[in-house]
């Protein structure tokens, strides 16, 4: 029988056995903004889903993460072939998605007239629980998504017939993934340098010819690749958007060179690679000279994708700290007895209850937005955006925070801290670094009065919060004074330096409003603990600071185990 002393974790150590029945954040969330017949349909696949992502799937990331896809140049006959090889950990866990109907219920014509008002929701709900242990895949998952929603909205009939039903499919065996090829050597994130061509042959199918740099799930089914039909007119303007089969409809490969797969630094179980073009068959999709615009029409789908990854990371490594500490026995006692562990979990606790509302408030307007509603399609454009830059930034550094919580087991492969920790790195970049998005917000800023309208909320929310309210009243017109001065100046670079601290105080902001308006007799549990961390922020000077509780710390966390 071992010394009960010399072990890791005391005899009381668990774990959660399912992801979505643990997570009283997201179920409260869910209840409370789905109609009772969305859930009905889909809470036995979330059932399943959580039950998949606190078990199997972890092994199955774990081992797609080590055995990374291969690029295959050539048979044994000396046949170019260009095939990505994956390990089989990596297709279970694909159809494990498509199993989840994160896609199906969103575009099978039935189920998308029955839950019109709440698709995104319903699909982004398995996401989340989907990318607490598999965030590489994720990536595939949302460029299959992005290139559904094209389709579904620029493809002929009968591609819309013969495509859709593939890129939506619940079996990982009928399943088309998905790719956007838009990056080059020349231009990175300004896609207006890219020097790839398209040559018409007849009506809307054309020749492509070209290098593309940066080519995420590289042995994508359907992939959306921009290129310049026009090489007269300069930047994005000479763009135009196509849409490439991997295999063309009378079942011959379509001519793709994949030159190399890229090694990264996560993300590892799915084919990052480097791709030229030679004749390769492409069917423009939207007018020619607007593929920018017509890509432009995914990107809110893509960044909340990378949103809720996230929210995932974020909430997957509070967790694992949690469970852990919640069992490890330092200085004679358990580990969240101790008031700076307590402290430390206040702070990352508030950070995720901030995102998660910023992100599923995104995903609501998303919604609202498909059904005409203007309010919502002007908040959109720039919540997007916001919600984007700060959950990104938030999840590296509560995924680091949490790894060090859990000491030198946190930094140990043998545990998911590691991969985690790799994996989240990668959002602060994909679908719009920091400073391209402070960018964004300065254009949606002007082209839509979403800004306006956050304001707005924003003081509407203050006004119902006592204390709170009129703190946040204060910082408010402190902002606004600065941003008011903003606008006035000449100088763009002036503008530009002046926003970045600007918009992520204002996303503060916003957040504690988000939090007002959402508390209700459950919700509290989570939301006053995270609405004080959230004020405590703003203070200049340090001050005797009064231990958190455990139970608080409990209820800030909302989870079952």
């Amino acid at each position: 029988m071992s010394d009960p002393s010399n072990q890791v974790l005391n005899d009381e150590a668990s774990t959660s056995t399912n992801f979505y029945e643990s997570d009283r954040i997201l179920r409260h969330y869910l209840n409370k903004h789905i109609s009772g017949s969305g859930l009905e349909y889909m809470s036995d696949k979330l059932e399943r889903l959580g039950m998949q992502a606190a078990g199997e799937m972890d092994d199955l990331s774990l081992t797609a993460d080590q055995k990374s896809p291969e690029l295959k140049k050539r048979s044994k006959l000396g046949e170019d072939i260009n095939e990505v090889e994956f390990h089989p950990a990596y297709w279970e866990l694909m159809d494990m998605a498509a199993q989840s109907e994160m896609f199906y219920v969103k575009y099978n014509h039935k189920l998308r007239n029955t839950f019109s008002r709440e698709r995104h929701q319903l699909g982004f709900a398995a996401g989340q629980l989907y990318a607490m242990s598999e965030l590489g895949a994720y990536c595939p998952l949302c460029m299959t998504d992005g290139a559904a929603h094209l389709v579904d909205k620029f493809a002929t009939d009968d591609m819309k017939e013969r495509l859709l039903p593939k890129l939506a499919a619940n079996s990982g065996k009928e399943l088309f993934s998905g790719a956007m090829f838009l990056t080059e050597k020349s231009g990175g994130s300004d896609v207006g340098r890219n020097l790839a061509t398209a040559e018409q042959i007849e009506d809307d199918k054309y020749k492509l010819n070209g290098e593309k740099w940066f080519c995420s799930n590289v042995n994508a089914d359907v992939i959306m690749a921009l290129a310049r039909t026009d090489k007269v007119e300069q930047g994005t303007r000479g763009l135009s958007l196509f849409l490439v089969e991997k295999e063309l409809v009378d079942g011959t490969r379509n001519p793709i060179n994949i030159i190399r797969l890229k090694e990264k630094l996560g993300v590892r179980s799915m084919a990052t690679g480097e791709v030229i073009f030679d004749d390769t068959i492409g069917i423009q999709l939207g007018e020619e000279n607007q593929g920018f615009k017509v890509m432009a029409e995914m990107i809110n789908t893509s960044r909340t994708y990378n949103c809720v990854a996230a929210l995932a990371g974020s909430r997957r490594a509070v967790i694992e700290a949690w469970e852990y500490l919640n069992h490890r026995i330092t200085f004679g006692k358990k580990a969240t007895e101790h008031a700076l562990i307590r402290q430390k979990f206040h702070e990352l606790g508030a950070l995720f209850v901030a995102d998660f509302l910023l992100v599923w408030r995104a995903i609501r307007a998303m919604d609202a937005a498909e059904q005409g509603d203007e309010e919502a399609q002007q908040l959109l454009r720039i919540l997007v955006p916001m919600a984007k830059w700060r959950s990104a930034e938030h999840a590296v550094y509560i995924v680091r925070e949490c790894m060090e919580l859990m000491g030198g087991n946190g930094y140990i492969e043998d545990f998911v801290m590691p991969k985690l920790l790799r994996d989240v790195n990668v959002l602060p970049i994909w679908e719009g670094s920091g400073n391209i998005i402070v960018l964004d917000m300065l254009r949606a800023s002007k082209k839509s009065d979403g800004l306006n309208m956050i304001i707005e909320q924003i003081k509407e929310a203050a006004q119902k919060e006592g204390k709170s309210g009129s703190f946040i009243n204060k910082k408010l017109g402190g902002l606004l004074s600065t941003w008011n001065k903003t606008k006035k100046s000449e100088n763009q670079d002036v503008v530009e330096a002046t926003a970045k601290p600007l918009f992520k105080e204002l996303i503060h902001l916003y957040q504690m409003a988000l939090m007002m308006q959402e508390k209700d007799d459950t919700s509290k549990a989570w939301i006053n603990p995270a609405l004080e961390y959230m004020v405590s922020i703003f203070k200049n000077d340090i001050d005797v600071e009064k231990p958190v509780s455990l139970q608080t710390i409990e209820a800030l966390i909302g989870w079952e185990y």
